[in-house]
């Protein structure tokens, strides 16, 4: 792997990330003397190394410290009893290594934590220096798969220097939500900003984009799709993801008089005369007013039915209505409606946008030249109480099949804030 040279405007990358090695316990790989000397020989250079340099100014050669860590490399690597303190140090210089431009070293690093890992899968220091490896190298989405693995094991005396590093990680990712979340997690150890804030915080405030819940935004700046395994539909002013697949029909409407709809409409299902049946999932959101009531809000919808039942569709959100509906005047040729509407009622959570973010990479056009690019804004959540009504529209000749695909949609492909 070739090192991806950048700078990312509103987040130039002059933050350090803490040396993993200070998190190594050299008394728990060896007693030696000489291996301890070349242990705090790394410990005190590591300011060179800790991190990659574009233009190299420092008064000690670069080649210099290049065979200072391959001597150290080749050393404790050749300490026959192995076990997770030396695989990490052995990942870490390989790092160090990496960040001096041995390029082939960045596998070596990587090789070394993931045995870190399989010598302790419950320590979270091997996903910790493995995030923070990947972060350094433009790859988002591997470094926080490996934070938040690592953010689950974490002691209840996890080191503040994990949360700056988490919040450089979440930065590099666009992900502005985590990184608040850490630079917090920071603030509520100490009682002070950490690193991470005071060097770069403020420029992560400002990628904050106000919106205002009585103004009218077109449905292109209301939801962003990201392509993956499925396609996500997301809208952070909104608090709500959607995983779709691609193969569906699927769009989202504009925000105005407080209401927003993103609607669904997953393959027809043929039933039992070999027809082929269409039917709709939808999503209504509304923002509201402290004194709104979701009962009212729902009745709305639903007071047009004469058979409507009440029912417990799910315990996925705690402030949830629901209402399974059979009207036998609508598509009588298949059975008539029978469908669902599901109304919910969310606050805005402490840190919006926390479930919905996703790793973002920087893009490498692999030139080798150094890239400059601008980090994207992120648009905030409308302010209070939001309303989403989560509508099945479906008939009785495929109801069973499609309230399976519906069930699966509201557990498992949609989050709401």
């Amino acid at each position: 792997m070739k090192r991806t040279n950048f700078i990312l405007i509103l987040l130039i990358v002059t933050y350090n990330a803490v040396a993993n090695v200070n998190y190594i316990d050299i008394s728990k790989i060896t007693k030696d003397a000489k291996l301890i000397t070349d242990f705090n020989y790394i410990k005190d250079d590591k300011k060179y190394f800790d991190h990659w340099t574009h233009d190299w100014r420092y008064d000690v050669p670069k080649q210099e410290l290049v065979k200072e860590l391959k001597d150290s490399y080749s050393v404790f690597l050749s300490i026959p009893n192995k076990n997770e303190e030396l695989y990490l140090l052995l990942g870490d210089i390989g790092d160090y290594l990496f960040n001096l431009d041995e390029n082939p070293f960045f596998d070596t690093a990587v090789n070394n934590y993931e045995l870190a890992i399989k010598s302790n899968p419950k320590d979270y220091r091997p996903y910790w220096f493995l995030g923070n490896n990947y972060a350094l190298s433009n790859n988002s989405v591997k470094a926080i798969d490996n934070y938040l693995k690592a953010e689950s094991l974490l002691p209840n005396n996890a080191p503040v220097d994990f949360w700056n590093d988490y919040a450089f990680s979440a930065a590099m990712a666009n992900m502005p939500s985590h990184c608040f979340f850490a630079m917090d997690k920071v603030k509520s150890i100490t009682g002070r900003e950490g690193s991470f804030e005071i060097q770069l915080g403020q420029s992560i405030y400002k990628r904050m984009i106000n919106v205002n819940k009585d103004s009218t935004y077109s449905g292109k700046d209301i939801w962003t799709a990201r392509k993956g395994e499925k396609l996500a539909i997301v809208s952070r002013p909104l608090g709500i993801r959607l995983l779709i697949d691609s193969i569906w029909k699927m769009g989202g409407y504009d925000y105005a008089n407080h209401k927003s709809m993103y609607f669904m409409k997953p393959l027809p299902i043929k039933n039992k005369n070999g027809m082929e049946i269409k039917y709709t999932i939808a999503i209504l959101m509304k923002t509201v007013s402290d004194t709104d009531k979701l009962d009212d809000y729902v009745n709305t919808f639903v007071s047009k039915y004469s058979h409507k039942t009440r029912i417990l569709f799910s315990k996925k959100y705690d402030r949830m209505i629901a209402y399974e509906i059979i009207d036998k005047t609508m598509y009588p040729n298949v059975g008539g409606m029978h469908g669902y509407m599901i109304g919910i009622e969310r606050e805005a959570p402490k840190y919006p946008g926390l479930l919905l973010e996703d790793p973002a990479a920087i893009p490498n056009n692999n030139s080798g030249q150094m890239q400059v690019y601008r980090a994207q804004g992120s648009k905030k959540r409308f302010e209070g109480k939001i309303f989403y009504l989560i509508m099945l529209d479906t008939c009785e000749d495929i109801y069973e099949q499609s309230l399976s695909v519906f069930k699966t949609v509201f557990d498992n492909q949609i989050i709401i804030e």
